[in-house]
């Protein structure tokens, strides 16, 4: 691994007591970047469209973090930069912890934090990575841990104390003057006229609390102090924090800042736990409350993070990114790329989770995201959704957890795809994690193809991945979320100018692999590799000066791990498939699934299939030993070859042994064909439910003569409005793909009104996230209702509570919706109505007992 052999000895005093602060400039400095007409330009006058990531690996947790492992900062920094460049993003923003580098006065602090900023912004500049700064975090530098002693001057400042106390702004100006001339030790360039820090974000995410003529004279104090140093760089500030305040909007506009800036977190903030519902609909569109104020027009637009959080599947970003273009967005930065020496915890935002190496479909999907934004016209218009998941070059399945792109020369997949390139003869760029008509590979890591020249490729593989846990629990450095594997993996190219017989060789450091393919197939490691049609080009290019950088954090040793999600209930009729991940320090494993109904003795042993990606399954027999109701209780049995080794609980031998010691078992319930299947269980399914836009009501477990119960009582002081009760997903222990539905056209719905008579909407969402509803009334007595799915008609679908707060409550109906198919059900969703006449109401809401799909 590569390392920069610069080492710096810091006094950690003031700045400009150990190196000289610059001073003030006279003249303007060139700007990279201009507004023109509100458009961001490069100073030829070409449009700028940048799309990346934040990272805030010098400051705060990130920080700590890799320093209490013992790691170091600058190699980890090394290797994320490469990596966010090998998926061509081209844009680096950052609120910088303030906190950590001023002092009371703000005087700007020589302290590691800054040393390792400078040492980043060089990294990123040399891979062509162009940076807006945001000076002021105003943020503490704990979470998510306890703010640590900040020495920094906004430690003494609420957020809105920094826009109004004298003392606060002085600070402030203070600070900035300082920060903006920095010299960078590595490059020699102050910020101020750095050509790779093309624009500042002035503030991030400020709070305004006084009028909105008072908020900009403010920002023109901020605009003013940073101008008066000879900066001619565009000028943002933060317009969405605020909310839909249309007239500080107004006079921000009106303002001399040259651009705005807005966020999009459309599917709300920590969750802690991951968020498994098709949230496409959420970003069909970006709603700007603010596109109509006339003096908005002539400023420029970024978007400084976004992110859809606790998401898991790798279809939003490229839909987020054509909302953006539609929306006139011309930066767009993600919040925020994990350090790879800290995702296998995902403990630095537990909501976020981005990174190549242990979430590779999401950073393909990021990937194609980039190049739709940087090629899609400025107010491209897509169809409404669903038609929207295919537009340009990109195609999205949530279904198939699949963003493609093809745009002739590139393709580019997120997941298996067998979507053929539209011009086979003109690829040149592949990336991809899975299989495609171009590529087979189990392996589960990334994987990128560039073509060198005729008949010459380079391959660049990335570790096999094992999500071990759900990645978005609270955060904990002692949590391990996933695991890389450097396994030997087969892989076959379908390219014809490399043929059938193409040579392969290694050529990143320590990698001596050469072999010849055999029907296109070669076996890889993690690793960079030539892959050419015959010996002389692949000579000559190894002699070429090609990029042979491959960067890895330290890899666990290669512990065996199998991971299962059990089912609580199936009936008979139901396909009943078993599969698992089993990971370790081979490739491939024998793998039975050891069976048997609860209160047998004897276990049936059957050997399970690979299926590529360390996936086994078995689909137990249609046989009359398993076509009785009971409980059946399993486990797997994993061997290596050596030894037999039983999950749960990764104990040794198998239930076969006579001194076998199990620590437990799988279970699930195997019920008549044709009994209700509960949608529902207010008892297990907590981490299921997740706040809709704007609640009345937050869900509470109770236990009553009923059992446990969801009582979903109000906690407005208006009780007449209409509002959100509940959104769910369907549980991962309770989903219905493969279960036999025919015959189901019932929801059995056990409730009860927590004030006077009622109505309540309830709807159900198909896994395309579109809502299906029926309302109905309710009394403050217990009763089972019975509602005909056949009653069931598309309604509005409830939005999670988004950043800005201004996004809409609901989406839809659209008119493409159709009915909904039983085996796409993945999720519930309750609306109250508003109240009519004038009567008085103490109390509202409802309290349910089960909900079920029944026949009747």
């Amino acid at each position: 691994m590569n390392r920069n052999a610069i080492s710096l000895t810091l006094a950690g005093g003031l700045l400009a007591a150990a190196m000289g602060t610059q001073a003030l400039a006279a003249a303007p400095h060139p700007a990279p970047v201009q507004v023109v007409d509100g458009q961001l330009q490069w100073a030829d006058g070409q449009p700028l469209h940048l799309f990346g990531v934040n990272y805030g690996l010098p400051f705060a947790y990130g920080y700590r973090a890799v320093k209490r492992l013992g790691l170091e900062h600058k190699a980890a920094i090394d290797m994320d930069v490469d990596h966010i460049a090998r998926l061509k993003l081209d844009a680096y923003r950052v609120h910088v912890w303030d906190r950590l580098i001023s002092d009371k006065q703000g005087n700007l602090l020589d302290n590691e934090h800054l040393a390792l900023f400078d040492y980043l912004l060089m990294k990123l500049q040399q891979r062509g990575i162009k940076a807006i700064i945001t000076p002021v975090a105003w943020w503490g530098s704990g979470y998510p841990e306890p703010d640590p002693d900040e020495p920094g001057f906004a430690a003494d400042f609420s957020k809105a104390d920094m826009n109004q106390d004298p003392k606060a702004i002085a600070a402030t100006h203070h600070y900035l003057k300082q920060l903006l001339t920095h010299k960078n030790r590595y490059t020699g360039k102050t910020l101020a006229d750095d050509p790779d820090v093309i624009a500042f974000e002035l503030f991030n995410e400020p709070k305004h609390t006084t009028s909105a003529d008072k908020s900009a004279a403010y920002v023109e104090g901020l605009l003013k102090t940073v101008r008066g140093l000879g900066v001619t760089k565009p000028l943002f500030y933060n317009i969405s924090e605020q909310g839909d305040d249309q007239a500080y909007a107004k006079a921000l506009c009106e303002s001399s800042v040259d651009g705005v800036a807005y966020q999009w977190y459309p599917t709300g903030l920590v969750k802690n736990t991951a968020l498994d519902s098709n949230m496409l609909p959420a970003v069909a569109h970006y709603t700007n409350p603010f596109a109509d104020i006339a003096a908005c027009a002539d400023k420029a637009k970024m978007v400084y993070e976004f992110d859809a959080a606790d998401i898991t599947k790798s279809v939003m970003y490229p839909a987020m990114a054509r909302s953006f273009r539609e929306a006139g967005f011309q930066w767009a930065t993600q919040f925020a790329y994990d350090p790879a020496v800290l995702a296998q915890t995902n403990s630095e935002y537990n909501t976020h989770y981005l990174n190549l190496l242990y979430t590779p479909s999401k950073a393909i999907s990021l990937m194609i995201a980039g190049e739709e934004f940087r090629q899609l016209p400025q107010g491209y218009q897509s169809p409404d959704y669903p038609a929207s998941n295919d537009f340009d070059a990109t195609h999205l399945s949530y279904a198939d957890n699949l963003s493609q792109f093809d745009d002739g020369s590139q393709y580019y997949y997120s997941n298996n795809t067998q979507r053929p390139p539209k011009a086979l003869n003109s690829v040149s760029h592949i990336a991809g994690v899975g299989s495609s008509p171009l590529v087979q590979y189990d392996g589960t890591g990334a994987y990128f193809l560039d073509k060198q020249a005729e008949g010459v490729w380079r391959l660049e593989v990335y570790p096999d991945l094992q999500r071990l846990q759900d990645p978005h629990q609270p955060s904990s450095l002692k949590r391990e979320v996933g695991r890389l594997y450097a396994h030997s993996r087969a892989l076959t190219v379908f390219l014809a100018d490399l043929g059938e017989n193409y040579l392969l060789q290694g050529i990143n450091a320590g990698n001596q692999t050469q072999a010849q393919a055999k029907l296109g197939q070669v076996s890889v490691t993690p690793g960079v590799y030539l892959l050419a049609a015959d010996k002389a080009s692949l000579s000559t290019l190894a002699k070429a000066d090609l990029d042979s950088t491959y960067l890895l954090p330290p890899l666990a040793e290669p512990e065996l791990t199998l991971v299962h999600q059990p089912q609580r209930q199936r009936n008979l009729g139901d396909v009943l498939r078993f599969s698992a991940q089993v990971a370790g320090a081979k490739a491939e494993y024998q793998v039975e699934l050891a069976i048997r109904y609860q209160g047998h003795r004897d276990f049936t042993f059957l050997p399970m299939q690979a299926k590529g990606g360390d996936t086994y399954s078995l689909t137990l027999p249609n046989s009359k030993a398993w076509q009785q109701p009971g409980v059946l209780e399993y486990t797997f049995v994993v061997n290596d070859g050596k030894q037999r080794v039983s999950w749960p609980g990764n104990q040794a031998g198998s239930p076969a042994d006579w001194d076998f010691v199990a620590a437990g078992y799988y279970h699930t319930l195997l019920t008549p064909a044709g009994k209700p299947i509960r949608l529902l269980d207010p008892s297990q399914d907590r981490d299921a439910l997740f706040n809709p836009k704007n609640p009345v009501a937050w869900p509470a477990t109770a236990a009553t003569e009923e059992g446990a119960t969801l009582k979903l009582a109000y906690f407005a002081d208006d009780k007449r409005v209409a509002g959100a009760l509940m959104r769910n997903t369907l549980a991962k222990d309770n989903q219905l793909q493969g279960r036999d539905l025919s015959g189901y056209n019932g929801l059995a719905i056990r409730v009860r009104s927590l004030g006077k008579a009622d109505r309540v909407q309830l709807g159900l969402i198909g896994q395309d996230g579109l809502a299906y509803g029926t309302d109905f009334p309710v009394k403050s007595e217990w009763q089972t209702l019975v509602l005909p799915l056949d009653k069931f008609a598309p309604i509005g679908t409830l939005m999670a509570q988004a950043y800005p707060s201004f996004m809409p409550v609901t989406v839809g109906p659209y008119k493409a919706q159709t009915k909904l198919a039983l085996s796409a059900l993945s999720g519930v969703q309750l609306i109250m109505p508003e109240l009519a006449g004038n009567r008085s109401v103490e109390s509202r809401g409802i309290e349910i007992a089960e909900l079920a799909l029944i026949q009747y």
